[in-house]
């Protein structure tokens, strides 16, 4: 069954470069232009370049966008205000950490550094393909893991600030956890349930009529009947007549805004154990038999228990989820107190002379001159 599903999005827009490669900290001194200030904190266009460059690349790579395309000004210009919002964003965190007292832990070190061992070790590889491909297009002794962040606009210092955000972030949502807020949250908030559904469509997903519609109907109110008549043995009418192949026998945990409305309203209210006392009834779907269940504290950490798990790997669990919310709310406060100011340099960047902005030599995106474009003026 496909449930209507609500999930915490990521602002930060090269939080997709972090996962799974990421982590230590450079010495050299940046001398690329101010573009921005953020309190008061003076922004190198190396980082909002590199932002840029990264996003521009993604969107071709990933989605199959033209570059040049990305490179129409209405385009371009989102895509940079974007990378402006991901910086303001990175300092938000920072400062959310400063406000509750979170600092990387040894552990947290350990993790970011084991992840960057792994992933250098991976790219220098003589099976990996992005070695083969350095062997032929890089010249010299080049370290392939810093090539490879330079060809997405990265230097290892920008790489290493932001998978140190990133984790601090979840250093932050550790935290909550841990002082209860998270486990708060999810008691007042969770509920959980299991449910027979009996279908009102045929194994080709149309709709029942006529007959074959009512029979399925008076299907579910005898099965509702059995139910409420003998509690005990609401497991057994699951095994035995549930149509909805995605759940699993504990159930679904899930909170406002992830089913829909016909089942979350139908036993929000309802005691533990109860079993409702009409059909619940949404076209599409069919007729819910709906027992009502306890909250079980170790659904937090469990993945097979997050509604929205994608399947094999997916770590996602009720407890980031939540913990991603509060983090979330408490930096759109943290963001709307923000004085964020941009330079002339800012104005200047265009998708035609972002790579002049970076802080080493790289080719341009985007070939010619551009509508709005401009020399870059990075050292």
């Amino acid at each position: 069954m496909h449930m209507k599903r609500k999930r915490f999005l990521s602002m930060l827009m090269a939080g997709v470069l972090c996962v799974g490669m990421l982590a230590g900290c450079g010495s050299s001194k940046d001398t690329t232009p101010v573009v921005m200030t953020v309190d008061g904190e003076e922004i190198q266009s190396s980082e909002l370049a590199a932002y840029i460059v990264y996003n521009m690349m993604y969107y071709e790579n990933y989605f199959g966008m033209d570059v040049s395309q990305l490179a129409e000004d209405t385009i371009f210009d989102s895509i940079k205000e974007g990378c402006k919002s991901q910086i303001v964003q990175y300092r938000a965190i920072e400062k959310l950490a400063e406000q509750e007292g979170v600092t990387l832990s040894n552990e947290s070190k350990d993790t970011l550094e084991e992840n960057k061992n792994a992933n250098r070790e991976s790219l220098g590889s003589e099976t990996g393909s992005f070695t083969r491909w350095l062997k032929y297009s890089v010249k010299g002794d080049e370290d392939p893991f810093v090539t490879y962040l330079n060809s997405y606009g990265y230097t290892e210092e920008l790489y290493d600030e932001n998978c140190e955000t990133m984790q601090l972030q979840q250093d932050i949502i550790e935290k909550y956890y841990e002082d209860g807020i998270i486990t708060e949250q999810f008691n007042n908030t969770y509920l959980h349930a299991k449910s027979i559904l009996i279908a009102d469509t045929d194994d080709e997903g149309n709709l029942l009529t006529g007959d074959e519609l009512e029979a399925a109907r008076t299907k579910a109110q005898q099965i509702l009947d059995q139910a409420k008549a003998n509690p005990d043995d609401f497991d057994t009418l699951w095994e035995e007549n549930n149509s909805d192949t995605a759940q699993s026998e504990n159930g679904y945990y899930f909170t406002e805004g992830d089913m829909v409305d016909e089942y979350y309203n139908a036993i929000k209210d309802m005691e533990v154990d109860a079993i409702n006392d009409e059909l619940v009834y949404h076209e599409g779907y069919g007729w819910f038999i709906i027992k009502k269940m306890a909250l079980e504290e170790s659904a937090l950490t469990d993945t097979s228990a997050y509604l929205n798990n994608t399947g094999d790997g997916d770590e996602t669990t009720i407890k980031t989820v939540i913990g991603e919310t509060i983090v979330s709310d408490k930096l759109d406060e943290i963001v709307e107190a923000m004085e964020v100011e941009t330079t002339d340099e800012y104005d200047h960047i265009t998708a035609y002379n972002v790579n002049t902005y970076l802080p080493f030599t790289s080719d341009a995106l985007v070939s010619g001159s551009g509508s709005g474009s401009a020399q870059g003026s990075a050292a």
